[in-house]
C-alpha cells in the first residue's frame, strides 16, 4: 500500500478541499479508485494521503456535522471536513472559494442548538449530546455565512425520524440485511432511507461505493415486497447503474440488481423495459451458470411471464415450455417445477378460453426458440 505524501510545504485546507472536489467530480465518470489515482498523480502525493482526505470528507461517524448537510452561503459549493496534522477539523467549500475556514466544532454546536430548539423530538432523550447527527431529519441544507454564527437553514416540510444517521454506509447495509432477515421490513426502510437521504435516485448521478449502491438495490427489493413497485422503481434503477459502473455489468451485485430492476419493471406495467432487462439476466446466468442452471431457467420463466402479460403469449408459451423441460431433465423433483407446469397450463388455459387459435405443437419450440427469444438490446 503507497505511504502517505510528506509535504515539502505545508498543506492548506483551501489544498485539500481542492483535490477533494477534483477527485468526487472525476469518481462521478468513472469510479472513486480511478479518480483518487489519477488526481494523486497530477498533484503529486501519494494515492493513500487523496484516499484519507477524501474518506474523511464523506465520513458519516463520528463526522461534526454529517456529510451533504453544508453548504457555503455565498458560492453555494458543499463544504467538507478538513483536518491537517496538528491542526482542528474546519469545514470548507470544494472547490475552495476564498473563504476563511469555519470550525468544526463552533459548526457542530450551532446546528445542534437549532435543531434542539426547533425539532427536538427528532433527537433521541439518550443522543443529545450527538443531536447535530440527528439535524438531516428536519434540516434539508445549511448554508454558512460569514461566520459559524451566521447559518441560513432550510427546513424539510416533513420531518422524518433517522435511524442510525452515524453507522457507516457497510454498517448501515448489513444492519438493513439483517433486520429484513429477521421480518422487520419497517425498520431496515427506515434505516436506508437514512443513508440515503441526501441521494436523488433520478437525476444523473451514481453511487461512490458500493455498500450505498447495495442500499439503493436493497430498498427497491424492500419497497417491492412491501406492495410499492412505484417507490421501488427508480431506487432499482440507480442502484443497477451505480454497481454496472462499480462493479461490471456481469458482476454478481450487478446481475442482483438487474433482477430488482426487472422486478420494477414489471410490477409497474413497463413490459418491454422489463422483458430487456430478464434477456440479459438469461446472458448473464448462461454466461456464469450454464444454460440449464436454476438462474438460468428462473429468468427464462419469468421472462415468459413478462411477455404473456405484454400479450405475446405465443412467445411466452414456447419459451415456458422450453424451460419446463429443461428444467425437469436438469431439475428433477425441484420444488419448482410443478408451480412451473401450473403456469404453463394456465397460459393454454386462457389461450383456449379467449379463442387465440394458436396451431397445433406451438408449445414444442425448435431448439433454438429460448436463445432467438432471448435475443435484444442491452437493459438502458
Amino acid at each position: 500500500m503507497p505511504s502517505r505524501t510528506s509535504p515539502a510545504t505545508p498543506w492548506t485546507p483551501a489544498f485539500v478541499a481542492d483535490a477533494v472536489a477534483a477527485t468526487l467530480k472525476r469518481a462521478a465518470e468513472h469510479d472513486l479508485h480511478h479518480a483518487i489515482t489519477e488526481v494523486a498523480r497530477e498533484r503529486g502525493l501519494s494515492s493513500a494521503t487523496i484516499d484519507e482526505w477524501v474518506a474523511r470528507a464523506r465520513a458519516v461517524p463520528a463526522a461534526p456535522v454529517p456529510p451533504g448537510l453544508v453548504t457555503c452561503h455565498d458560492c453555494h459549493h458543499p463544504m467538507i471536513l478538513v483536518q491537517l496534522p496538528k491542526c482542528p477539523p474546519v469545514y470548507l467549500c470544494m472547490p475552495a472559494c476564498g473563504r476563511a475556514p469555519v470550525p468544526a466544532q463552533s459548526l457542530r454546536d450551532a446546528v445542534a442548538r437549532a435543531v434542539l430548539h426547533r425539532a427536538p423530538h427528532l433527537v433521541p432523550k439518550d443522543k443529545i449530546d450527538a443531536a447535530a447527527a440527528y439535524a438531516p431529519g428536519g434540516i434539508h441544507r445549511v448554508a454558512v455565512g460569514a461566520s459559524p454564527s451566521d447559518l441560513h437553514f432550510t427546513w424539510r416540510s416533513n420531518p422524518r425520524q433517522l435511524v442510525g444517521p452515524r453507522m457507516s454506509p457497510a454498517q448501515r447495509l448489513n444492519y438493513a440485511r439483517a433486520r429484513a432477515n429477521h421480518g422487520d421490513r419497517a425498520r431496515a426502510i427506515e434505516v436506508l432511507h437514512t443513508g440515503l437521504l441526501h441521494t436523488d435516485p433520478t437525476d444523473d448521478s451514481s453511487a461512490l461505493d458500493v455498500a450505498t449502491a447495495n442500499s439503493a438495490a436493497l430498498l427497491a427489493e424492500l419497497a417491492l415486497a412491501d406492495g410499492d413497485p412505484n417507490a421501488a422503481m427508480p431506487w432499482a434503477g440507480w442502484a443497477h447503474r451505480s454497481l454496472r459502473r462499480l462493479r461490471g455489468a456481469t458482476s454478481p451485485e450487478a446481475t442482483a440488481a438487474l433482477k430488482v430492476l426487472a422486478a420494477a419493471y414489471r410490477r409497474t406495467g413497463n413490459l418491454p423495459e422489463a422483458a430487456d432487462c430478464y434477456r440479459d439476466l438469461i446472458r448473464h446466468h448462461t454466461s456464469a451458470d450454464g444454460p440449464r442452471a436454476l438462474p438460468t431457467l428462473a429468468a427464462q420463466a419469468t421472462l415468459a411471464l413478462a411477455l404473456y402479460q405484454d400479450g405475446h403469449c405465443a412467445q411466452a408459451r414456447q419459451l415456458l415450455a422450453r424451460a419446463v423441460a429443461e428444467h425437469r431433465a436438469a431439475h428433477p423433483g425441484h420444488r419448482d417445477g410443478p408451480r412451473l407446469r401450473q403456469e404453463l397450463n394456465r397460459m393454454r388455459a386462457t389461450c383456449v378460453d379467449q379463442r387465440h387459435g394458436h396451431p397445433a405443437g406451438i408449445d414444442d419450440p425448435p431448439h433454438d426458440i429460448a436463445a432467438a427469444l432471448t435475443k435484444g438490446s442491452s437493459t438502458p
